[in-house]
């Protein structure tokens, strides 16, 4: 258990998976006095620089209702279904389930340049 006055425990964290959209999080901390300890979160997401990725995207139509942005993401990106908010984030989506219609247009970043450039920018990749 970590102790209440370390800034950095390291048990009971939650982490970024590899392809997290976490890794454009700040990580904060907050002192809860009722529970006398610390509290670590993750702070509003920072949208990446997209500079240059016009050059490097596809486009994709939403046939329907039934696609999801996770099917979609694992379509373009090798089975990597954890990168469907690099989809919603290029395409502005507040909230993909309901911006996700039929008829929709997508621009879909390649998947060499996430891999190369989107990915490098996550500016908060853990250190151990």
């Amino acid at each position: 258990m970590p102790k209440a006055n370390d800034p950095s425990p390291k048990k009971g964290l939650l982490t970024a998976r590899p392809f997290s959209p976490m890794k454009f999080m700040a990580e904060q901390l907050i002192f809860d006095k009722e529970k006398d300890s610390l509290v670590r979160f993750y702070g509003p997401f920072q949208m990446p620089n997209w500079d240059g990725v016009e050059d490097a995207e596809f486009e994709h139509v939403v046939e329907g209702t039934s696609e999801r942005l996770e099917k979609i993401a694992a379509t373009y990106y090798d089975n990597r279904y954890e990168l469907w908010w690099v989809i919603a984030a290029r395409n502005n989506m507040d909230l993909p389930d309901v911006n996700l219609y039929q008829g929709r247009r997508l621009k879909i970043p390649h998947p060499e340049w996430v891999d190369t450039v989107l990915l490098k920018q996550a500016p908060f990749i853990d250190k151990d």
